[in-house]
């Protein structure tokens, strides 16, 4: 992971090499929006050209946020919550899902000693005395509901991976991150040009800036409704289990889609009767946006439950679908150019694949 950000921070201190400012208003997304104009603005107005304040801006903030990230994860980090990655069979549960004929993977690896001989080491698993207490407790467990609680990572293989790509859970919740993450990327990275066309002339100052701040709320929100998104799928998953959250989440997907299908048939009216209300248009769009948003935390409350013994894989799987939701959706916007188009096109996407998401069984617990 530190590595990856390292390779991260390269690209972002280069991407001061655009040419033009409008460039800053398209790829920026979240709380970047309010960070980097202030900067940018504040750099100009010491004197900086325009090239020169935008390639500082990134060599300024985002290069160095990533560096120092990937510094601590080196610090403070570790591979698994029992320690080390070869050490993951030690905690107590895995004895007890043995016993009640749970699957357990235990690893037989080879390393090469310092004289470059293998050596073979037996599944790595450490024996720890237990008190009378611990033994009480390990004798009177009860039943165990759900694999997520004793579930041992396992090494990504061939056959796993097939496993994995075969198995429906594991597009459940990667289509629905490519529809919640990625029209949110698409709002982040758009609505500030739309914004700025639709309001510059009609509201004195309303110049670039001012529409990047506006954006910038979409992304503020995160800090609440992210959260809040999986704390609310924790609730439901306490009464109607795993399927209250998946439900959770396909709601949240349908409602944001929704709303973006009415936001952008807004638009496409208003284009025809005149300049549209801005705090009504602000108003639809956020709520597009603070579904997108419950529906991106709803949607890491339900990975777990797919594919517990590789979840590495799946969190990367779903990850990356989200990614590539905000690249397709971006397209939509490159080739939709008629007002409000785009965003209902997006919304009927988004609909319908939460919709059809509905059919793919989840396990009870």
């Amino acid at each position: 992971m530190a590595t990856i950000l390292i390779l991260g921070a390269i690209p972002s201190g280069l991407a001061g090499t655009a040419h033009n400012a409008p460039t800053l208003y398209a790829i920026r997304g979240g709380a970047t929006f309010a960070i980097m104009t202030s900067l940018y603005e504040a750099l100009r107005l010491s004197g900086m050209s325009q090239h020169v304040a935008w390639r500082a801006s990134f060599v300024v903030v985002p290069a160095p946020c990533l560096i120092i990230v990937a510094i601590l994860t080196l610090i403070y980090g570790q591979d698994h919550p029992a320690g080390k990655w070869s050490e993951r069979h030690n905690f107590p549960s895995v004895g007890l899902s043995e016993n009640q004929g749970l699957h357990v993977s235990v690893d037989l690896e080879k390393k090469k000693g310092s004289k470059g001989k293998k050596q073979d080491l037996e599944g790595q698993v450490s024996v720890h005395s237990v008190d009378d207490r611990d033994a009480e407790i390990s004798v009177n467990a009860t039943v165990i509901k759900s694999t997520i609680d004793v579930a041992v990572n396992e090494p990504l293989t061939v056959k796993s991976a097939v496993r994995i790509v075969s198995n429906p859970l594991t597009w459940l919740p990667a289509l629905a991150y490519l529809t919640t993450f990625g029209l949110e990327l698409a709002l982040d990275a758009q609505m500030a040009t739309v914004l700025f066309k639709l309001f510059n002339k009609s509201i004195s100052g309303f110049d670039q800036t001012q529409a990047g701040y506006y954006t910038s709320i979409f992304g503020f929100l995160n800090a609440f409704t992210r959260p809040f998104g999986g704390y609310v799928g924790d609730l439901v998953y306490r009464r109607w289990g795993t399927r209250g959250k998946k439900y959770w989440m396909l709601i949240c997907g349908l409602l944001m889609g929704v709303s973006c299908l009415a936001g952008g048939f807004y638009l496409a009216k208003s284009a025809n009767t005149g300049t549209p209300h801005f705090p009504t248009l602000m108003g639809v769009f956020s709520v597009a946006a603070i579904f997108s948003e419950l529906g991106n935390g709803a949607n890491f409350a339900l990975v777990p439950h797919c594919n517990s013994y590789n979840n590495g894989v799946m969190s990367g799987i779903v990850g990356s679908f989200g990614n590539l939701g905000g690249i397709f959706f971006a397209l939509i916007f490159r080739f939709q150019t008629k007002a409000g188009k785009a965003f209902w096109v997006m919304g009927i996407i988004c609909t319908a694949l939460n919709a059809f998401l509905f059919a793919i069984p989840v396990p009870k617990y």
